[in-house]
């Protein structure tokens, strides 16, 4: 059994001196009263300590760390309490220091509030001039803005009415777009060796002939010799051939090769379904005839549509470009008002 006896006071006032020695108190007395305080503190707990082993009948001891213990804990807590003290004195002692600063600015800025008081009186009559001139140029600028008003109305006018040309243009010649969609299948499927085959007929039936007669009238511009043998020369080189059915202008046919083609067209076997059956080629160069005639009837009718549509368009954009030089005009005269009112 450890058997814990209690320091003497002068002991315990000695090692509380010595750890409070480095503690920057006003006087040694001071530091002697709290040592003398720690030792009475610490040895009051030997009585309370009888009294909890007559209550409770188990010890309780009181140990030389616990001393040291209380003095590191009092070393603390001054320290933080010194620290927080420091640290309202120094907020103290800077605000009091701003104080100073400010009561000196104000001083200076007192003079000067004199002098500036005059400068305002001929800063004022100049104001007053400024002020004669905004209104003047806000006037100016409210009357540019009601023309560009104007303008914008008239505009908008025109590019609806642009808009709208070109929409109805657009619809009109969509009807052509399926008519020329046709002639192209009809080409894609004009093979070498049909055209070959068809060239090298001797005596084709009459069906043949006919639609021969309206590529050499559409594709070579012949106005007289329909004979086969002057289609076979057209025909004489299958691929070269291709390439000028393939090439030929759809929105460009002279008014003599639609008449002179009218009459073939009429014919009850000039179409793909009636044809088919005496010639590949010749049915698929029949479908093509069709179509493309077809298809310039209707754009040589859309056309004038189409060319009011892009000189509506051309106005509207002219319009456009005079009405963003008014609005910016406007701006920059806006823009100097504010810059006078600033």
């Amino acid at each position: 059994m450890d058997y814990f006896f209690d320091w003497p006071e002068d002991a315990l006032i000695n090692v509380a001196n010595r750890f409070l020695a480095d503690v920057e108190l006003p006087n040694d007395e001071l530091r002697e009263s709290i040592a003398t305080n720690m030792a009475t503190t610490h040895l009051s707990i030997a009585a309370a300590n009888k009294e909890f082993l007559d209550l409770e009948r188990r010890h309780n001891y009181t140990t030389p760390t616990s001393f040291l213990e209380l003095i590191n804990f009092y070393k603390s807590l001054l320290g933080k309490k010194i620290g927080g003290i420091t640290n309202q004195i120094e907020r103290l002692e800077f605000g009091l220091g701003i104080m100073q600063q400010t009561t000196e600015k104000v001083d200076g800025l007192s003079k000067l509030l004199e002098i500036k008081m005059k400068d305002v009186e001929i800063e004022k009559e100049k104001t007053d001039k400024l002020i004669e001139v905004v209104t003047k140029e806000s006037g100016l600028a409210e009357k540019e803005a009601e023309a560009a008003s104007v303008q914008a109305d008239e505009t908008e006018l025109i590019a609806t009415a642009a808009k709208k040309k070109k929409a109805d243009a657009d619809a009109e010649l969509a009807e052509a777009i399926p008519a020329m969609e046709a002639a192209t299948r009809a080409v894609d499927c004009l093979t070498k060796d049909a055209i070959q085959e068809l060239k090298n007929l001797g005596s084709p039936p009459a069906a043949c002939v006919d639609v021969a007669k309206a590529g050499l009238i559409l594709l070579k511009g012949e106005k007289k010799n329909y004979a086969w043998g002057n289609s076979q020369k057209m025909m004489n080189n299958p691929n070269q051939f291709v390439d000028m059915v393939k090439g030929f202008d759809g929105n460009n046919i002279d008014e003599w090769k639609l008449k002179a083609v009218e009459p073939l067209l009429a014919l009850d076997f000039f179409n793909f379904e009636s044809m088919k059956s005496k010639s590949t080629a010749a049915a698929y160069l029949a479908a093509y005839v069709v179509n493309i005639v077809k298809y310039n009837s209707i754009y040589k009718k859309v056309k004038p549509l189409k060319d009011g549509a892009d000189e509506a368009e051309a106005l509207a954009a002219q319009k456009l470009g005079e009405l963003q030089v008014v609005k910016d005009k406007v701006a920059a005269i806006n823009a100097e008002v504010q810059k006078l009112k600033d």
